[in-house]
C-alpha cells in the first residue's frame, strides 16, 4: 500500500536518523514511495515508537532493498532499543552496499562496545580512522561524534569529525544577538539547555552548583528539551533555577527566540552531541556567549560556540588548537559535585554489596561501551596476579556481562571473579563504591561521574590519561583532590602501579587516609569555592564579549 497520507520529508532540515546531513542529502536517492516510509519511520523514532519505526523501515527496505540508509537507521533504530546483536546485522549489511560509511562504521563500533563484543573491533577503529585522515567528503553520511570519544582516536580526529558533523547544523546567517553591556548594576543571566533535567549524571554534577551560585550576581535560567521530569531530581533541578521552562513541544527557532527574549548573556549547551540534543538551537546563535559545557567531554567543531568549560589539566593550552572553541578555564577542575548525594552514616558492607568479605576488590563503575580490549586484559593479568581477588562492574546489558565473563575464561580467569553490581538509586550507589579497594578507569574514554561518585565515597582512582579530554577528566579531579600519583601516561605504568597497590595494603591505607583528609582541605568538593570560581569565569567570559563588542563598535 502507499501511505499518501504521511506527512512529506523535510528535504532541508537536519536528517533525524543521526547521520549529520539533510535529509534530501541523505535520503535523497530514494524513490519517493520508500523516501515517504523512512520519513515516517524517523518522525515514530524521534517520538520513541520503535516498534512502529521498525516496521516502516522495513516497508521501505521492500520497496528500496539495495538503499543502505535503511539498513543504517534500522540499526539506529535497534541500538535505541538495546538490540545491538539486531544492530550489527543490519549495519554490516550496510556497509556492504555503502563500504566505509562514517555513520555505519562509528554506530556499528559503537554497538559492539556497548555489549563488549571485540571481534573485529580493532579493524573497525582502524577503518574510522583512516577515513578520518582521508581527504573524501561522503555526501550521505558524517561520523556520529560521540561514540567516536570511547574509541582510539587523536584529537585532530574528534575535531574533523565533529566539525563535519556540525555542518548539517548551520542555520541561515544571523546577527549574534547584542544584550545590553551595562552589567555593572545588573545580574548576569545565564542559562542552562539540557536533555538531561532528571536522573542522570549530569544532575549529579551540577545540580549543587545551580543551588549554590549567588543570585545577587547572577540570574539563572534552565530550558528543559526533553518532557520535564516529575521525579525528584527534576523537582530539584526546576527549584534550583529561578527560571525553568519545558520546551521540549518547541522547534528550535521558536526556542532560540525565547533565549533572546530572555535576553540571556550566557548560554551553557549541557548536551553537545549527545542523545536527545538539540544543536540546531545553538546553531542560531540565541546568546551572544555560548559555552560546550560538561556532556559532552570534547569539541563540537562549530562557530557558534565562544568557549568550552574546561580546566587546564582536562585540556592544556597545548592542545587547544584541536578545539573550534576557546578554553574557558576553571583554576582548579571544570568537574562540580553535588556533595549532597553521598548519604550519611557507615558505608555498606560487602556481603550488603554481594562481595566476598576477604580479598581485593578492584572495581570500575563505567558503562559497558568504554571497556576496551586493551584496559581488560590488564584487569585480567591483575587478577591472575593477586589470587582471591574480584573485580567488580556496573551490570548494564545482559550481552555485555556474558561477553565479558567468556573474555574472562578466554584469558584464564574464572569468570565468577567478575561480580556485577546492578543500577541503585544515586546515593546507594555513590555509598557502596566504598566497599571496593581500588577504582580502575578505563582509556580513551576515563570516568568523569563515576569518578566523582568514587573519589566522593573515599575510593582511590587509578587513571591512565592520553591527548584527548575524555581520557583526562579523572586525572583532572585526582589533581583537585590532592593526588596526582594515581595519574599515568602510559598502560604500563598502570598495571604496574595498579598491581604496587594490590599487594601493598599500607600503600593503598596511606591514600585512603590522604583521600579522607583532604575532602575536606582541596577544592575537588569544596562548593563554596566551586561556585565563586563559577560566578567569577561568568564574569571573565562577559568582559571579555563586552570588551570585543565595544571594540568593534569603535572601529566600525
Amino acid at each position: 500500500m502507499t501511505p499518501a497520507a504521511a506527512p512529506a520529508a523535510p528535504r532541508n532540515a537536519p536528517c533525524p536518523c543521526g547521520s549529520g546531513k539533510r535529509f534530501k542529502d541523505c535520503h535523497g536517492a530514494l524513490g519517493p514511495t520508500a523516501a515517504v516510509w523512512v520519513q515516517r519511520s524517523l518522525e515514530q523514532l524521534q517520538a520513541r515508537d520503535f516498534a512502529a519505526a521498525e516496521a516502516s523501515l522495513q516497508q521501505a527496505r521492500r520497496l528500496a532493498p539495495d538503499e543502505p540508509r535503511i539498513y543504517a537507521n534500522l540499526g539506529t533504530v535497534y541500538v535505541r532499543q538495546r538490540r545491538y546483536a539486531e544492530a550489527d546485522a543490519s549495519l554490516l549489511k550496510a556497509l556492504a552496499l555503502a563500504p566505509d560509511d562514517p555513520y555505519v562504521l562509528t554506530l556499528l563500533a559503537h554497538a559492539r562496545q556497548l555489549r563488549c563484543a571485540w571481534s573485529g573491533l580493532g579493524e573497525l577503529h582502524e577503518r574510522i580512522r583512516s577515513v578520518l585522515d582521508g581527504d573524501a567528503r561522503d555526501v550521505r553520511s558524517d561520523f556520529n561524534p560521540f561514540p567516536m570519544l570511547a574509541m582510539p582516536t587523536s584529537p585532530r580526529q574528534q575535531l574533523a569529525a565533529s566539525e563535519r558533523y556540525a555542518r548539517s547544523f548551520a542555520a541561515p546567517a544571523a546577527e549574534r544577538p547584542v544584550v545590553s553591556t551595562s552589567t555593572r548594576s545588573k545580574r548576569l543571566r545565564v542559562g542552562f539547555a539540557s536533555s538531561d533535567f532528571r536522573a542522570h549524571p549530569m544532575m549529579t554534577l551540577m545540580v549543587e552548583l545551580w543551588e549554590r551560585v549567588d543570585r545577587n550576581r547572577i540570574a539563572m535560567f534552565g530550558y528543559g528539551i526533553v518532557a520535564r521530569s516529575e521525579g525528584p531530581a527534576g523537582q530539584r533541578a526546576e527549584r534550583a533555577f529561578e527560571h525553568f521552562v519545558d520546551v521540549s513541544e518547541e522547534p528550535a527557532e521558536r526556542i532560540a527566540q525565547r533565549i533572546r527574549d530572555d535576553r540571556i548573556a550566557i548560554l551553557f549547551d549541557l548536551n553537545g552531541y549527545t542523545r536527545n540534543a538539540r544543536p540546531a538551537i545553538f546553531a542560531r546563535r540565541p546568546a551572544p556567549v555560548q559555552v560546550n559545557c560538561i556532556g559532552f567531554p570534547g569539541t563540537l567543531g562549530a562557530p557558534w560556540y565562544d568557549y568550552i568549560f574546561t580546566d587546564r589539566f582536562s585540556l592544556p593550552e597545548r592542545l587547544q588548537g584541536f578545539y573550534s572553541e576557546r578554553a574557558l578555564y576553571m583554576p582548579h577542575m571544570a568537574f562540580p559535585s553535588d556533595t549532597t548525594r553521598l548519604p550519611p552514616g557507615p558505608a555498606p558492607s560487602r556481603a550488603a554489596c554481594a562481595l566476598p568479605e576477604q580479598g581485593f576488590v578492584f572495581c570500575c563503575f563505567n558503562n559497558a561501551y568504554k571497556i576496551l580490549p586493551e584496559i581488560f586484559a590488564i584487569w585480567m593479568r591483575l587478577l591472575q596476579a593477586r589470587p582471591g581477588s574480584v573485580l567488580w562492574l556496573l551490570d548494564t546489558n545482559p550481552d555485555a556481562k556474558a561477553n565479558l565473563q567468556r573474555e574472562a575464561a578466554q584469558a584464564g580467569v574464572d569468570p565468577q571473579r567478575l561480580i556485577f553490581a546492578p543500577r541503585v538509586a544515586v546515593g546507594e550507589h555513590v555509598a557502596r563504591n566504598a566497599a571496593a579497594d581500588l577504582f580502575l578507569d578505563t582509556y580513551p574514554y576515563g570516568a568523569h561521574t563515576t569518578a566523582n561518585d568514587a573519589l566522593l565515597a573515599g575510593l582511590p582512582v587509578l587513571t591512565c590519561v592520553g591527548e584527548t579530554l575524555a581520557s583526562r577528566i579523572a586525572g583532572s579531579q585526582l589533581h583537585a583532590i590532592g593526588l596526582p600519583e594515581l595519574i599515568t601516561e602510559r598502560f604500563a605504568d598502570y598495571e604496574a602501579l595498579a598491581l604496587e597497590l594490590a599487594i601493598k595494603p599500607q600503600l593503598l591505607r596511606g591514600y585512603r587516609a590522604r583521600l579522607a583528609a583532604n575532602r575536606h582541605t582541596h577544592p575537588l568538593f569544596d562548593m563554596a569555592r566551586y561556585s565563586r570560581d563559577f560566578e567569577l569565569a561568568m564574569q571573565r567570559a562577559w568582559d571579555d564579549y563586552v570588551r570585543g563588542n565595544a571594540s568593534v563598535s569603535s572601529s566600525s
